[in-house]
């Protein structure tokens, strides 16, 4: 008995130990499980960073609207719209577009775009009735990206806002402050003015109150129009506002005998605004990637935006706007007005008067056929767009006009076009173009207010 158990052991010892070890198969079989997973993690990654995205930029959106309101609530009006008068239909609604701040200048996309003006149509009271598919194309280009960084922000120095000192920060204060020199840091506004832009629209500097107009040995790029020098060619130019010259540009006797803003005897128009109260700002961007410039646009049409945080020198030369979390600039709407004063609303009753339902891109592609407006006066008062005759809706004879009853009633409207970052200004949805088997207004992000 003994001798066999040694047996056992012995042999038992001379055997070599099978240990256990992947094969082929089995490996393949637990990376292809990690691989899986991996892809699982990264899908659910994406899936809430989209998340994220979207519900970073409704509450930026959410934000803006209330500093809107804020804004409105000093000044009694929504910010004016602001832009190059180059991108309207020139001919189309009262729109001209004989001048504008050259690119290569400050104060390029801050032009005021004039409120939108159409001429009745004679035995025509509807809307449809007075306004023609090319007046109603012309309206879609009335919007702003940087109406909102202007005036909510109001990043720039006294020669474009009132606020801020003149010239390129880091720059020594004057050890004799004088009105508009108390001014650092550089963010907030004067007071607009009853025009929404510092009297560019109601009072216009023109070439006839400055001489020495190339102010360009103080503000590098700044040079008063030489052409289309009167008030009416000049009305809401960027330099036809009557803030803060730059330094050193010699006022007319006919208007005041002084020297520019660095002196005491400020030109007269200016004054007001240079000494006046402080607003704002009015929106905290508490991730300053958000503030972008636009240094113009790129070859394929697209802008060619520069962040804070890229470091470019001439960062705080460019027109700014505020981005949404895709990188996009949020698109600011708001409704018509008269005689060049924001916070006199277009109260016409002729058909002549639009409202933000008539902005194609601002119409949801899908909702409950409660929120749209009733068919009857859908017919009458809301404008179709540039969609053709599909028969999309026997009742209007095919046209789209798929407006809303909170869009018609809003003020005022901010836009992101979204995770595709594309919009079709033209149309709610695309039955036909390119963007017929892809709706690029169908993630839209739209805010109304108030």
């Amino acid at each position: 008995m003994h001798c066999n158990t040694s047996l056992t052991l012995s042999n038992a010892r001379s055997r070599p130990c099978n240990r256990g070890a992947f094969t082929i198969v089995e490996l393949l079989v637990v990376i292809g499980i990690i691989a899986m997973l991996v892809g699982l993690l990264i899908v659910g990654i994406n899936a809430a960073q989209k998340r994220a995205q979207r519900v970073n930029t409704q509450f930026l959106m959410s934000s803006i609207t209330q500093a809107l309101g804020r804004f409105k609530s000093d000044h009694g009006y929504y910010p004016p719209v602001l832009g190059y008068p180059a991108t309207l239909t020139d001919g189309q609604l009262g729109w001209s577009r004989l001048s504008n701040t050259p690119a290569t200048q400050v104060g390029y996309m801050r032009d005021m775009l004039l409120p939108p003006t159409n001429s009745p149509v004679t035995g025509q009271t509807t809307k449809v009735g007075q306004w023609s598919p090319e007046e109603a194309k012309a309206l879609q280009n009335w919007n702003s990206i940087t109406s909102l960084p202007e005036y909510l922000v109001g990043a720039g120095d006294r020669s474009a806002d009132g606020y801020g000192i003149c010239g390129e920060l880091p720059d020594p204060m004057p050890t004799d402050l004088l009105a508009g020199q108390r001014e650092l840091p550089r963010a907030g506004i004067r007071s607009p003015g009853m025009d929404g832009v510092w009297g560019a629209a109601i009072q216009p500097l023109t070439m006839a109150d400055v001489s020495g107009a190339n102010a360009a040995s103080s503000y590098s790029g700044a040079q008063m129009p030489s052409t289309g020098n009167t008030a009416i060619t000049m009305k809401g130019l960027y330099f036809s506002r009557n803030l803060a010259l730059p330094s050193r540009v010699t006022i007319t006797s006919a208007t005041a005998s002084t020297t520019g803003n660095d002196t005491s005897k400020c030109i007269l128009r200016s004054r007001p605004n240079l000494e006046g109260k402080i607003f704002g700002p009015y929106l905290e961007l508490k991730d300053p990637s958000i503030l972008a410039g636009v240094k113009g646009f790129k070859t394929n049409g697209d802008l060619d935006i520069v962040r804070v945080t890229d470091g470019d020198a001439d960062f705080d030369k460019y027109p700014k706007v505020i981005l949404d979390f895709w990188g996009q600039p949020i698109r600011y709407y708001r409704r018509g007005y008269v005689n060049l004063t924001p916070n006199t609303p277009d109260q016409a009753t002729d058909g002549t008067k639009f409202d933000l339902g008539d902005f194609f891109v601002l119409r949801p592609t899908k909702g409950n056929e409660s929120e749209f407006v009733p068919n009857d006066l859908a017919k009458t008062d809301v404008l179709d767009d540039a969609n053709p005759d599909l028969q999309l809706n026997t009742q209007f004879n095919g046209k789209d006009r798929s407006s809303t009853a909170r869009l018609r009633m809003a003020e005022f409207a901010l836009l992101s076009s979204g995770p595709d970052k594309k919009m079709d200004r033209t149309r709610r949805i695309a039955l036909s173009g390119p963007n017929k088997d892809v709706d690029v207004n169908a993630d839209n992000i739209v805010e109304t207010g108030p």
